[in-house]
């Protein structure tokens, strides 16, 4: 069977449904999702959810603000419940670190974040179970936190179908049509053919597969992010604040039933490639030690929580774990992938920009440092730490 669209956006993850939403919002009539599991089935479903606004760059820190704002009033905005939680975030960095954070925050303030840094000696009054030896400074941020990433791609999905967008789960994507040089549709795995002008590659860990059905290659590396959960006693106390600690190299955000998630934040993504459908499969408690260890280092409450289980979560990186936001080569054929660990917390600003390059308006945030041709065929390097400061 033919159908046609005006727009095809290939993955149900929460980029893909923020872009259905927004493109709806621009007067694109006939949006089609299409999502080969069901909707957050991929790296959304596996987000930690952490909502942090230190980024390295105007146009990242931007964007972060522009997405909180949509997380803060999300009912209003798009409908639903984002299951947006403001407790606030810590960040620690080192003595070395320091420098590049003051820059950093200059330009942040001046976007209209808000943010301090604090001296090591007034962590306590904001976070009293931290352990500040050893860091150079806490940059506090009070409005960040966490939200729920499947909740939020429900209801950005939602909202887009209100506007008339339709998105049909269990399609996987098998081709990529094009002729004189741009795309003209896609078919899919039950023999249907979809003809579009647009096609976006929203896919998440999957899209440098659906790239190269287009003749297109992304410089992007699957890495491996395993998660970890733990049960804080009730001597604890109250839930703590979203804690990263770039110099120590674990991060921590609380969840009800007094539950913390906890990762590492030092080790090389890039370097521990995964096959993505194995996302979602169990880590080892032997894996876990190792994170628990700074986790109760840079909490030392925390060394006496309860481990629960681990997953393997995972990142779509590029060279400079930043996105590509841009038309690919192939004219027609467009790229929101490589979010590198970003895509939730961005999932806002990333839908509202796609759609502004996508129909020629005018974009919030300037779009060059997301450019697809920026790579010059570099392969991904560097850690995740690289997308706080640089």
């Amino acid at each position: 069977m033919t159908r046609t669209a005006d727009a095809v956006v290939i993955g149900g993850g929460v980029t893909g449904a923020s872009l259905a939403f927004h493109l709806a919002g621009l007067g694109v009539r006939h949006v089609l999702v299409l999502e080969r599991k069901f909707l957050a089935a991929g790296g959304t479903g596996r987000s930690v959810g952490i909502i942090r606004q230190l980024y390295p760059t105007p146009e990242t820190s931007a964007m972060v603000l522009r997405s909180l704002r949509v997380f803060q009033r999300f009912g209003e905005a798009v409908g639903g419940d984002a299951g947006y939680v403001g407790c606030g975030a810590l960040i620690g960095v080192s003595a070395a670190m320091r420098p590049k954070l003051e820059a950093a925050l200059a330009f942040q303030r001046a976007l209209g974040i808000r943010a301090e840094i604090l001296e090591t000696a007034d962590v306590a009054r904001v976070e009293p179970r931290i352990n500040a030896a050893g860091l150079g400074a806490v940059l506090h941020e009070p409005e960040s936190g966490y939200g729920d990433p499947t909740a939020v791609t429900l209801g950005f999905a939602d909202a887009a179908r209100r506007r008339g967008a339709v998105i049909e789960q269990g399609v996987e994507v098998v081709a990529i049509l094009g002729a004189a040089g741009r795309v003209t549709g896609v078919s899919t795995a039950t023999g249907d053919r979809i003809d579009a002008p647009v096609v976006v590659n929203c896919a998440g860990l999957w899209s440098r597969g659906v790239s190269r059905l287009a003749g297109v290659d992304l410089p992007i590396v699957v890495g491996r992010h395993p998660v970890f959960i733990v049960e804080r006693d009730q001597a604890f106390g109250p839930p703590h604040l979203v804690y990263l600690d770039l110099a120590g190299g674990a991060y921590m955000r609380p969840e009800t039933g007094n539950l913390t998630l906890t990762g590492s934040l030092t080790d090389d993504e890039a370097e521990h490639p995964m096959d993505p459908e194995l996302l979602g499969s169990e880590a080892g408690f032997e894996e876990a030690a190792v994170v628990l260890e700074r986790t109760g280092r840079a909490v030392p409450k925390l060394a006496d929580a309860r481990y629960r289980q681990g997953y393997a979560g995972a990142f779509d990186i590029t060279p400079d774990w930043m996105p590509i936001l841009d038309e690919s080569p192939l004219r027609g054929f467009w790229i929101a992938a490589g979010m590198s660990g970003h895509g939730f917390k961005l999932s806002p600003a990333v839908g509202e920009l796609m759609a502004a390059l996508i129909t020629g308006t005018k974009p919030p945030v300037d779009p060059a440092p997301f450019a697809f041709g920026r790579f010059a065929g570099e392969r991904a390097t560097g850690t995740f730490v690289a997308s706080y400061l640089r």
